[in-house]
């Protein structure tokens, strides 16, 4: 470090140039006279006793009563110990003021809405870490990529891990994004759309990664919120666009009810059996059950029933699945479920055969 930044330095810790500058020169000189250390720097000689004498109070240099007045720098491990407090005191300043940047501002104990997209990334890293049922994330692949750690060890927790990653036209993965074992399915969005992350149904990281005037974030815990999220998800993000990796063991695996309607209504219709397995929350308790049994009855609002697929927005209302364990009928209701004995978490298809009845009536 040069003089010049020593001077700066020396300046934070409040000395005034010409104190700096006749500390900095006596340091070279060592004991000197005090009429030298003002011809050897840049205070005037008419100035440099009084300069010393504020040194002396400050406690940078001590003076010495000879035939001559003599001066001499005090230890610097006590003169610099107050310099050194003032330089951790604005390295915590600035590192808090990174925080309180990062940190989202909260509009209520649900919702906190921070400056930066990357702390809504950032923030999501985190959330995952908690995740125990499903995540739905949607993200460039510099985005993804980023929380493709966390989210493998969301996937060794038996947590389902759906993505959609936004790519421009020939756009190809980066090196070192593979979606095996971190990834339950990917699909690819050939529109550009905002940074989201949907967690067990109840957690949000939203950000626009395009079409904004400023960047922001908004951060979400609440048990309704993220539904409107998730639809917009699913209809907007997810079931449009084509699939390019799924993880086989999981292909039959549903996290929501509207989807396992919309794929097996007409295998049921048709007089087929449906074997499933369900995890979800015992409405009368709130406690997490684990069923398996055959499918009895499949109802939703609506008239259009056209084969050979229903469609989401079919199933946008009301819409549930009964399901016979040999010991008890169980009615399985989607997200939010109020009327219904179970709200679903997950649906897996297990079996299927051809029954010996007729096929139902649509």
């Amino acid at each position: 470090m040069d003089r010049e930044m020593l001077r700066q330095a020396l300046g934070y810790a409040d000395l005034t140039s010409y104190q700096a500058d006749a500390y900095l020169t006596l340091l070279q000189m060592g004991v000197s006279p005090a009429i030298e250390v003002g011809r050897e720097s840049s205070v005037p000689v008419s100035q440099v006793y009084d300069v010393l004498r504020e040194l002396e109070s400050m406690g940078y240099v001590e003076t010495i009563e000879r035939e001559k007045l003599y001066v001499r720098p005090c230890d610097p491990d006590v003169s610099m110990s107050d310099l050194e407090s003032r330089g951790e005191l604005l390295h915590d300043a600035a590192e808090e003021i990174r925080e309180r940047y990062r940190k989202p501002e909260q509009v209520d104990a649900r919702i906190g809405v921070t400056k930066r997209v990357e702390t809504a990334v950032e923030n999501a890293e985190i959330l995952i870490d908690d995740a125990d049922t499903v995540i739905e994330v949607a993200g460039s692949y510099k985005q993804l990529q980023q929380l493709l750690p966390t989210l493998q060890a969301a996937r060794d927790r038996d947590v389902i891990v759906r993505a959609v990653v936004y790519v421009d036209d020939g756009q190809i993965p980066p090196p070192g994004f593979d979606p095996t074992d971190a990834l339950s399915e990917l699909r690819v969005c050939s529109i550009p759309g905002p940074f989201l992350v949907v967690i067990d149904r109840h957690r949000t990281c939203f950000a626009p990664n395009t079409r904004s005037d400023e960047a922001y974030g908004v951060l979400i815990n609440d048990r309704m919120l993220p539904f409107v999220f998730h639809w917009y998800y699913l209809t907007c993000l997810w079931n449009p666009y084509p699939r390019v990796y799924v993880d086989e063991s999981e292909q039959f695996t549903y996290f929501t009810l509207e989807e396992f309607i919309r794929d097996c209504y007409w295998l049921y219709e048709d007089g087929y059996d449906l074997r499933i397995v369900v995890d979800g929350i015992d409405i009368a308790t709130e406690r997490e059950t684990t069923l398996e049994g055959t499918v009895t009855d499949i109802s939703f609002l609506g008239d259009e029933r056209q084969r050979p697929r229903l469609t989401l927005s079919d199933l946008g209302s009301h819409a549930n699945v009964t399901l016979d364990t040999g010991e008890e009928t169980v009615v399985l209701g989607g997200w939010g479920a109020v009327f219904e004995d179970v709200e679903l978490r997950t649906i897996s298809l297990v079996g299927l055969e051809l029954g010996s009845t007729l096929p139902h009536e649509g």
